[in-house]
């Protein structure tokens, strides 16, 4: 497991130079190490690689713009695998050996296992994993996410559904599609809590394990129960699966994917059979009209010419773009250690990213950086806003659940 965790380490160095990670314009000598641990051959790989994709050319496109104060961004890498055992060892190394002021973590799993040494440690963290007990600052205070919660965007849905829904004689009807691990299951109280309060009447849940090979059984079984909506928890290639099986069977269901299977592999990967889906998604796509989309678009166009860019590169983008601003902000104040990094955070009010992302507010009574998204529906193959913002209330009902 050590070599293994070596070498994507090794990897990831040679990766850095290759994107050019030590460029003139800021000082090698003073370099910030921030760790990346991250599904680079897993389950959710398809995922990974776009989203470490992202996050390393915004790391160069901040090294070639001054830096963090003249200083140089340094992401160290390691693929986990999407495995809680190297999940584990590879923070143990980033911490202990590469000495990262602070990481960002992927998986679900992971985090919920190293979330009281997390705390212990005293490391500042970002995270792929909106579980909605990391909102809590009291409990978890160096953990944050750019993003709504999982619980928040499944409620955003929930909202959308209930305030379109045009049938008076009934309510609608929904059920829950997810893999049965922590990330799957993340949505299930409150969004139920939810759902029952505002008018939508939920059915019997389907667990669709990764690697999703069919999922015609739990579909059938969830026609039974004929929903108007069903809500997907899953990854791209695994959501493709559904859907295809979905589209064969002929099913009138609506289907709204949630964030990390809502992306424009998705597309490519069902064979069409996502045309007319949704999703719920708070990242602008690639491409979208937004001021923050053309340093994104002119940097992917110039270092993976070809290639598709994605929500996901993005949402990589976003991650450290705010990590940046919140390494500057607490070098500025003289205290670039993980405390500073949390303390800077936590000014953030209302940071904008150019519209990659919704405004983000921290304070140290609330990790809550957004409670806003929008709804997507994909036609013609594209994403497009059928809702704008959708923005929950601030209140403390559901916070840190």
């Amino acid at each position: 497991m050590q070599r293994r965790i070596i070498v994507f380490a090794i990897w990831a160095v040679v990766l850095a130079f290759t994107c050019g990670l030590i460029p003139s314009r800021v000082n090698a000598a003073e370099e910030i190490k921030w760790g990346v641990l991250i599904d680079l051959s897993g389950p959710t790989s398809d995922w990974g690689k776009n989203q470490i994709k992202g996050q390393l050319d915004a790391a160069r496109w901040i090294n070639e713009h001054g830096g963090i104060n003249g200083k140089e961004l340094k992401l160290i890498v390691i693929d986990d695998g999407y495995k809680v055992p190297r999940g584990v060892a590879g923070y143990n190394r980033l911490v202990d050996s590469e000495k990262v002021l602070g990481l960002y973590i992927q998986s679900t799993g992971t985090t919920m296992t190293l979330a009281k040494k997390i705390v212990s440690d005293g490391v500042a963290t970002i995270a792929a994993s909106f579980i909605g007990v990391f909102q809590d600052p009291a409990q978890y205070p160096f953990s944050f996410y750019m993003s709504p919660s999982y619980n928040d965007m499944a409620r955003i849905a929930l909202k959308w559904v209930r305030t379109t829904w045009q049938d008076s004689s009934r309510n609608p009807k929904i059920c829950y599609l997810y893999p049965d691990n922590t990330y799957g299951r993340a949505i299930l109280e409150t969004s139920n809590d939810y759902a029952k309060k505002i008018g939508v009447e939920v059915g019997p849940d389907q667990v669709i394990n990764w690697p999703t090979k069919d999922a015609t059984v739990q579909l059938t079984n969830m026609s039974r129960y004929n929903p108007d909506y069903a809500y997907i928890t899953s990854t791209a290639m695994n959501g493709a699966v559904i859907l295809k099986n979905a589209k064969a069977l002929g099913l009138s269901t609506k289907f709204i994917s949630n964030i990390r299977n809502f992306e424009e592999s998705l597309i490519t990967l069902s064979g069409g059979a996502a045309e007319g889906t949704y999703g719920v998604h708070p990242i602008a796509p690639y491409g979208a009209p937004v001021p923050g989309m053309k340093k994104v678009v002119e940097s992917h166009e110039k270092w993976h010419a070809g290639e598709e860019g994605t929500n996901v590169y993005v949402e990589g983008w976003v991650n450290i773009l705010c990590v940046g601003e919140a390494l500057k902000m607490a070098d500025k104040a003289g205290n670039l250690t993980p405390a500073g990094i949390r303390d800077a955070f936590e000014q953030f009010r209302d940071f904008e990213t150019g519209g990659l992302a919704p405004p983000l507010t921290f304070t140290n009574k609330d990790h809550r950086g957004s409670l806003t998204a929008k709804i997507y529906e994909i036609k013609g193959g594209k994403m497009v806003d059928v809702s704008g913002w959708i923005e929950l209330p601030r209140d403390m009902e559901y916070f840190g659940k």
